[in-house]
């Protein structure tokens, strides 16, 4: 008999684990509140596609390489890749001191001077900086749609879920409307609203409002051939227009376009190059707010869930063994991305669907532990090293 699984959310990290559960033989529901799919922190035009290189590598800079990688395999395997994806390449400015000597402490980069770092962008640039070749932009939505055209896939549009329930041995997912829903397994990839769900309270997670402008390409702007970015972006025209953004306000809940984070942007573009921010600033300068979800320690909430109930009435031994923890079997988490979910949320996905499968992921277990989406309730229990053992 065919696995069912329901996967909460059609933005990248729903529709990207939809498609690596259906990869492996398992029938998805994939549930989205919106009429179209990547409404949310993913609706935006454009998603920059790059992983900054690093000279002593973390655990999130050693998933953003993978992530990179993994979404760099699963956007150029298929013929039409070129309606959702677009390797332009990417040039970093050395926008300050501290961003040079960054720069300048890489081994093997590839370092342009500014006269360089313009001829390959195709407009003046004030600073020379980090040139990635291999980066590049995604269109979410387009993306989305194809990830989820997968033959095992069946999506469910303008359905709000309201809560989820295990059975003896399947979950049932209740939904204002549409009817309710059951499956052995349930994905959530909600971003911020995981914490709707009384099985997600335990979750550190913040939403981060950001702000990106467009503006019309012009008879300057339509030369730019590759991704600028300082601390901000500017990326060459899709559809006849430019982003430039984005802004980074978090708790800010407010959903206006803001004149502030607008002057910002564009304030920006002028330092990346005032050739261009001339060329823009007297067009109709439009924008688009929405949300990153970020967590308290910057990596992203992937794997199976611990039941916070039963741990918080019988907390293990700080040496207990994983296996024997009170997991949620078969509810997962997929959220937490910040500012880089086309890289991460893929690659978690992929984490995911190998864990339901009870097969090996292909990241190193010590980081499989740090993305577990329980792990900050064991800290909270001073569980830290019980914390670092999570793998399922």
């Amino acid at each position: 008999v065919c696995m069912k699984a329901i996967v909460i959310g059609g933005g990248i990290a729903g529709c990207s684990t939809a498609f690596a559960l259906a990869q492996r033989g398992i029938a998805v529901t994939l549930i989205e509140r919106h009429e179209k799919l990547a409404q949310e922190a993913s609706g935006n035009p454009i998603a920059v596609l790059y992983a900054k290189p690093s000279n002593k590598p973390d655990s999130a800079s050693l998933l953003a390489l993978q992530g990179f990688e993994f979404t760099l395999r699963l956007t150029e395997k298929h013929p039409n890749a070129a309606d959702f994806f677009s390797a332009c390449g990417m040039i970093q400015l050395a926008f300050n001191s501290r961003e040079q000597a960054r720069q300048l402490a890489l081994k093997n980069a590839h370092i342009l001077d500014a006269k360089s770092a313009s001829e390959i962008a195709g407009i003046s640039l004030e600073n020379g900086g980090l040139y990635l070749p291999r980066a590049g932009f995604v269109r979410p939505e387009p993306l989305c749609s194809k990830l989820s055209s997968h033959a095992l896939i069946r999506t469910v549009y303008l359905s709000e879920i309201l809560n989820i329930e295990k059975h003896a041995n399947y979950w049932q997912v209740f939904a204002e409307k549409n009817g309710d829903f059951s499956a052995d397994l349930v994905v959530i990839c909600t971003a911020n609203d995981i914490k709707q769900f009384a099985q997600c309270q335990s979750a550190k997670i913040t939403p981060v409002r950001g702000q990106v402008n467009f503006f019309a390409e012009n008879a300057i702007s339509q030369t730019l051939k590759t991704i600028v970015c300082s601390d901000h972006f500017i990326s060459p025209a899709v559809a006849g227009l430019h982003s430039i953004g984005t802004s980074y306000a978090p708790n800010n809940l407010s959903a206006d376009l803001s004149e502030s984070d607008t002057h910002a942007n564009l304030q920006a573009l002028r330092k990346i190059s005032a050739e261009l921010f001339e060329s823009a600033k007297n067009l109709n300068i439009s924008g688009r707010v929405a949300w990153r979800s970020q967590t308290l320690d910057y990596l992203p909430l992937a794997g199976q869930l611990l039941d916070e109930k039963k741990l918080r009435k019988n907390p293990p031994r700080y040496n207990a063994n994983s296996d024997d923890l009170p997991w949620l079997e078969g509810l997962y988490v997929n959220a937490g991305h910040g500012s880089k979910g086309m890289i991460t949320a893929p690659i978690c996905g992929e984490l995911i669907a190998a864990l339901a499968s009870n097969c090996k992921p292909d990241l190193d277990e010590k980081l499989v532990a740090k993305l577990n989406p329980s792990r900050f309730l064991l800290r909270e229990l001073g569980l830290k090293q019980l914390s670092q053992t999570l793998y399922r």
